[in-house]
């Protein structure tokens, strides 16, 4: 419960910076329990059917683009896909201010998704 009253603080906290002009202020900490949040979210239904997934970019590289692709079945994608938007734009933020180094190499969209084990698989 404390990790979901943290998360939803950030969240508030990253929409109201998002709409002023003020910088986006968020810890590496806050970026991985937001992370967890988005991850527990694209988890919490079981893959028995690939058809019914769908996959997004999810965060960002220090060099640009997407530090990652993510998986999530469709019936949880308004919630999670508000998320990663947040997710995403807050960790562009933290990189910049931070200035923050990475490998800049390109993160390509997967081919597809496989059920595995009744978890998503992306597939490249």
């Amino acid at each position: 419960m404390k990790r979901i009253a943290t998360f939803l603080i950030f969240l508030f906290v990253v929409s109201c910076e998002l709409a002023t002009t003020e910088p986006i202020l968020v810890t590496s900490e806050e970026l991985l329990s937001a992370q967890a949040e988005i991850i527990r979210i694209a988890e919490s239904v079981p893959c028995t059917n690939a058809s019914e997934w769908k996959f997004t970019p999810m965060g960002s590289k220090a060099c640009g683009g997407p530090a990652r692709y993510i998986a999530y079945h469709q019936s949880v994608e308004r919630e999670l896909l508000d998320l990663v938007e947040q997710f995403t734009t807050a960790q562009k933020a933290y990189n910049e201010r931070n200035n923050v180094l990475s490998d800049c190499l390109l993160v390509g969209p997967p081919r597809t998704i496989q059920c595995e084990a009744n978890k998503a698989v992306l597939v490249y």
